[in-house]
């Protein structure tokens, strides 16, 4: 091993935090379930061997989806005699972990999935692949047709580092059935207008509490401060400024709604500990979830998901802006590792329209795919739909090299402000003030 990749390899290990919670069909927020699975795969090493050029290539993912990615990677085996790929499936729990620790000893895989939420260490300490001279201008590929936003988490310095093979964005799931037996407006289109509907749920129907969110609300309560106009970090992500009347107004909203007793807390209030059950117990009218909640709502609660709708556009605040998380994950490649040509191939196949589609027909995420989008496939899937209309509006949940510091520091705090421990100016401020004193 070189000088220089040695050195790379140890600033990677000391900028690397623990795992990010950021895998898009288990990206749930911290009250929502967590969807890893424990799937066996192969393994290999990244030497040519008789058969081929090997790729090794690892992504996390239940039966479902490991099955999925197994099927479209042995297509590409068996079309392409010069390349073997060796297949690894690694719990989600467990992913980011090792990926650190291999990327420490060289060992990494040639082509792998990559969390929005890791990628800026990756990128920034020259560990990855950049893939631009591979996918721009290539025939057939159509990279344009890749939707900016999400394009934009794998991006740094010019340079595209992963392309996002799927998306969810968070969207606001509401049981249009209560909102009509209560007279409520089906489509509040402002803050205000959707807590009036929540009142009148409560009084009108059996629900006890309308909304619900986790005692950790990150899904819910970065876009209430993005729609606000405020920001976690500065725009250049140089400092933490949670602490703006913006954030805090937000907070504060949030927790208006549970002190008059329209929402409640996850696991505390009410039994279930995410969206999903809540939903589909008719526990709570709405609640904000993502693509993940759907194949539960459908095969455990059918007949209350048909009432369910996405709210769009999302509620804001009088002069708000449109704003939603979104979470997603790249097909990204090693910078390390001597397969860069036969690795840059795989990752384009594996996101092409025609790759993108073979796991995204499963409905369990969205491409991120303009024209995939557009598919007739959709229009029977209003929830899915729903989601989708949300793109263009969608900011990646990502918050720079420190992604993991940032998010766990300001939900302790924001925890204190739900627990009644602080209030929400203090616990928002306290927070801006640990992240700037310690981290930036």
């Amino acid at each position: 091993m070189s000088k220089n990749r040695s050195i790379s390899r140890r600033r990677l290990v000391s900028t690397i935090g623990a795992s990010v919670a950021a895998g898009l069909a288990g990206c749930s927020d911290s009250s929502d379930r967590s969807e890893a699975t424990n799937t066996s795969g192969k393994e290999g090493g990244s030497n040519s061997t008789t058969q081929g050029e090997r790729l090794n290539v690892a992504s996390w993912g239940g039966d479902v989806e490991s099955d999925i990615v197994t099927s479209i990677l042995e297509d590409y085996d068996s079309s392409n005699p010069n390349v073997n790929v060796k297949y690894q499936n690694i719990p989600f729990g467990e992913y980011s972990t090792k990926l650190k620790t291999q990327f420490s000893g060289g060992t990494e895989p040639d082509v792998f999935y990559l969390a929005s939420g890791s990628a800026p260490q990756y990128m920034q300490n020259s560990a990855l692949l950049a893939l631009d001279s591979y996918v721009e201008n290539s025939d057939g590929y159509a990279y344009d047709d890749v939707l900016d936003n999400l394009l934009s988490a794998f991006q740094y310095q010019g340079k595209t580092y992963g392309i996002p093979k799927d998306f969810t964005p968070v969207g606001l799931f509401m049981n249009e059935s209560h909102l009509e037996e209560a007279g409520a407006n089906t489509s509040p289109e402002t803050w205000s207008g959707f807590r009036s509907a929540l009142e009148a749920v409560k009084t009108s129907t059996d629900v006890e509490y309308p909304f619900a969110f986790g005692s950790r609300p990150r899904n819910t309560l970065v876009q209430l401060i993005w729609q606000n106009g405020g920001r976690i970090l500065s725009e250049d992500n140089s400092e933490c400024v949670v602490g703006s009347t913006a954030a805090i107004e937000a907070l504060q909203y949030l927790l208006d709604l549970r002190s008059d007793g329209l929402a409640a807390i996850y696991g505390n209030e009410i039994s279930p500990t995410w969206a999903a059950p809540s939903l589909g117990k008719e526990r709570v009218t709405a609640a904000m979830t993502g693509a993940w909640s759907i194949s539960t709502l459908k095969e455990e609660y059918g007949s209350v998901s048909d009432s369910l709708k996405v709210a769009n556009p999302m509620p804001i605040p009088n002069g708000g802006q449109q704003s939603t998380i979104v979470f997603t994950t790249s097909w990204s490649a090693s910078a390390q590792q001597e397969t860069k040509q036969a690795s840059a191939a795989l990752v384009k196949s594996l996101t092409s329209k025609e790759g993108m589609w073979k796991w995204t027909k499963t409905g369990t995420a969205l491409p991120a795919r303009k024209s995939l989008l557009e598919k007739d496939f959709y229009d029977d899937r209003p929830l899915l739909n729903g989601l989708g209309n949300l793109a263009d509006d969608g900011r990646p949940f990502l918050f720079g090299i420190h992604h993991s510091e940032v998010v766990d520091t300001v939900m302790s705090e924001v925890e204190g402000a739900v627990t009644g421990a602080k209030s929400p100016d203090a616990a928002l401020k306290d927070a801006e003030r640990q992240l700037n004193s310690d981290v930036f």
